[in-house]
């Protein structure tokens, strides 16, 4: 069974939920720790934790660490996009994602996805781009976790906007989720988008999954929750999934580092 959560958001930024609603369902599910993310902020963006709220966010957080010491670990965290400033103080682990590329958005509905593939000129393109930039993150030493590392196809089950099978498609992840893993960065199987009713399974896809674990890759499972009602979304389909695809183990964060934990 899953004992931690490093992905979630509350009413910072851009979830519905507050931290302590998390927290609280976070035991309720038996899990041992839980980390809440804020999204990094950027101008303009209101998903993104204002920059005046950092502070409010990690008092917050403190907080709620003396308040439920002994019960549950938490730890505070930062989901970092390429396209954000660094500014990294005070968080314990750093999610790297990528949700806006050139100003325009990878996920946040349909018609922003194909604006995305028509601003650069196809899905190929668009593929290579997204990859790059994730595989950027590589050069970041701060960044800890890869986040969904094949956003770009959440609305591929219902209309697809990429050929998965493709080797155009295959080339650009593969090429960037070794770039990533010889920096030692961890991969996380994300839910999120199983909870939003996008999608059935989670990122990144089995076939990403099982070409990271042939290259020595790492793992962690994590939600993407917005509300404290999806707080472990499908983590039981997450462990079946990673052991389909050859994982034995998980990486668990303790407060300083990131240490292995046998799958149950």
């Amino acid at each position: 069974m899953v004992q931690q959560n490093l992905h979630c958001h509350t009413t910072f930024d851009d979830g519905a939920s507050t931290p302590e609603e998390m927290v609280c369902a976070a035991m309720e599910h038996g899990l041992s720790s839980l980390g809440i993310s804020a999204h990094a902020p950027m101008d303009g963006e209101d998903w993104c934790t204002p920059k005046e709220k950092e502070a409010a966010f990690k008092a917050e957080m403190q907080r709620l660490k003396v308040k439920y010491a002994g019960k549950i670990a938490l730890y505070t965290g930062l989901e970092y996009d390429a396209a954000a400033e660094k500014n990294f103080d005070g968080y314990e682990y750093i999610i790297g994602s990528g949700h806006v590329l050139d100003g325009f958005y990878v996920d946040s509905t349909r018609e922003r996805a194909i604006a995305l593939i028509e601003h650069f000129g196809g899905a190929e393109k668009a593929a290579d781009v997204f990859f790059a930039n994730y595989a950027s993150m590589a050069q970041i030493p701060e960044v800890d976790i890869v986040g969904h590392f094949d956003l770009l196809t959440k609305y591929n089950e219902q209309d697809a906007l990429y050929d998965t099978q493709s080797a155009w498609y295959r080339d650009a992840p593969f090429a960037a989720m070794e770039t990533l893993n010889a920096a030692g960065k961890i991969f996380e199987m994300n839910t999120g988008a199983i909870s939003r009713g996008y999608r059935t399974t989670p990122y990144p896809s089995p076939e990403l999954l099982r070409h990271l674990h042939d290259i020595g890759g790492r793992i962690v499972i994590s939600s993407d929750s917005h509300s404290a009602s999806s707080i472990c979304c499908a983590f039981e389909q997450c462990e079946q999934i990673a052991r389909s695809c050859g994982f034995d183990e998980l990486w668990y964060f303790n407060g300083s580092g990131f240490e292995p934990e046998k799958l149950s």
